[in-house]
């Protein structure tokens, strides 16, 4: 790929590293680009909660459960479930689910007025 503005040639990313450019990831077809594994949780509900704030910023996602439904197993390498976004989103998607889980992403304003 190359930036439009400097004609570097880059890597799938959203910034360019020479000119700082960002990167209209819009106009590339992302499906051309590989999958990568970004997070894993033992839950379907982390899991779905996190794609839905992914989806939210506009990154595609993909789950994939290996969950044991079977025999009901929450624990162990039977109860994986496996996040993936393409590889232009890697970093964007590590850094949404990284504040989620430090919890700087909720907006604690109080209203003094109260």
């Amino acid at each position: 790929m190359k930036c439009p503005i400097c004609n570097s040639e880059i890597e799938a990313v959203t910034v360019c590293p020479v000119c700082s450019t960002e990167i209209e990831l819009e106009n590339h077809d992302w499906k051309q680009y590989p999958w990568l594994l970004i997070y894993t949780t033992n839950t379907l509900i982390d899991a779905e909660m996190f794609k839905a704030n992914l989806e939210s910023a506009d990154i595609p996602v993909q789950i994939l459960s290996q969950i044991d439904s079977t025999r009901q197993l929450t624990i162990g390498d039977l109860a994986i479930v496996k996040i993936y976004v393409p590889c232009i989103y890697e970093t964007d998607a590590k850094a949404i689910i990284g504040q989620i889980e430090s919890g700087s992403c909720i907006n604690n304003n109080t209203n003094s007025e109260l």
